[in-house]
């Protein structure tokens, strides 16, 4: 076994692995490709620590156990198993070894680490976060332990389905070929806070009543546990619902304010062929324009119907 006859020959007194770089330790990935047909050490571990090029070439060229033959194909190895295989190899020395829960390896292609998957998804969203005018915060990002790709030309490329908003988001993963096709999927997610300052509450605010500039204030709120906020703009409003002071103003809690409302002064405008007369009614409900609604004609006490024609008219033909 010629890499064993390495082992010894690095293990030898006065020439020893740790005499030549005291300290040093292995990093074994959870996630490798390996060129076959044999796994080498360096491609499955990184040093760390002093550790000068000679002796870490030589330590790279470790043969380890047999590679698949079928390119693309993965091989999952537990810690146990790999705490055997470098004992085996490396005898003492496999102490120095950092080793992962398992690790994956392929035979040919590229290997993204779930480290580095991380790192991707958390740019990817900041990156797009920018555009809601808020503070971002990403947390609780789950992604595959590793992403393998088929071929060194192969690209991971992120997307998303839907549109950013804030809360859980989904985020789709694809290994694509040079020439476009899709060969591998999987997803990862993570949590989305956009911190912003909204229009609030400054009084306690009761159904109906006409929101005003004096009766809004302002709060910095977390937009992934309050959707739908009022961006301050449109109107005028009043409230759909009540509101306690120091509350966001969401779109749930306001309305548009009716062309008519409920006893109000309108203008009630007759309109024919040859007379066009305007008198003053009152009005018996509440309506938009386009809508139909009774008046009280202020002078006669009749009550027709009209429909409403812009802010306080109403037009009965």
């Amino acid at each position: 076994m010629v890499f064993g006859l390495t082992m010894l020959v690095l293990l030898a007194p006065g020439g020893t692995v740790s005499d030549a770089a005291d300290g040093w330790r292995l990093q074994v990935r959870s996630a490798a490709t390996v060129a076959g047909p044999v796994v080498l050490l360096g491609e499955v571990a990184e040093p760390m620590g002093r550790m000068d090029e000679r002796t870490w070439d030589s330590l790279s060229r470790i043969k380890l156990w047999k590679a698949s033959d079928r390119p693309g194909r993965v091989v999952v190895v537990s810690r146990a198993k790999l705490r055997e295989i470098f004992r085996f190899y490396m005898g003492d020395q496999a102490k120095r070894l950092i080793l992962p829960s398992q690790m994956a390896v392929q035979t040919g292609g590229k290997a993204v680490s779930g480290p580095e998957l991380r790192s991707r998804v958390v740019g990817f969203l900041t990156a797009r976060a920018t555009a809601m005018n808020g503070e971002a915060e990403i947390r609780d990002v789950q992604t595959p332990m590793h992403f393998f790709l088929a071929s060194d030309s192969d690209r991971l490329e992120l997307s998303m389905d839907d549109p950013l908003e804030p809360g859980r988001v989904k985020v789709q993963l694809r290994g694509i070929t040079p020439d476009g096709r899709v060969m591998k999927r999987s997803v990862a997610t993570a949590f989305l806070n956009i911190w912003k300052t909204v229009p609030s509450a400054a009084m306690p605010l009761n159904r109906l009543e006409r929101l005003s500039r004096d009766k809004v204030s302002f709060t910095r709120v977390n937009l992934a546990y309050h959707p739908d906020v009022w961006d301050g703009t449109g109107g005028p409003w009043r409230m759909k619902r009540s509101l306690g002071r120091g509350q966001p103003i969401t779109m749930q809690h306001i309305e548009a304010l009716p062309a008519v409302e409920r006893g109000e002064t309108v203008d009630l405008i007759y309109k024919g062929r040859r007379i066009h007369l305007t008198i003053k009614a009152e009005a018996l409900g509440e309506a938009r324009i386009g809508q139909q609604v009774a008046v009280r004609n202020l002078q006669s006490k009749r009550t027709v119907m009209g429909t409403v024609v812009g802010d306080d008219q109403v037009m009965v033909r």
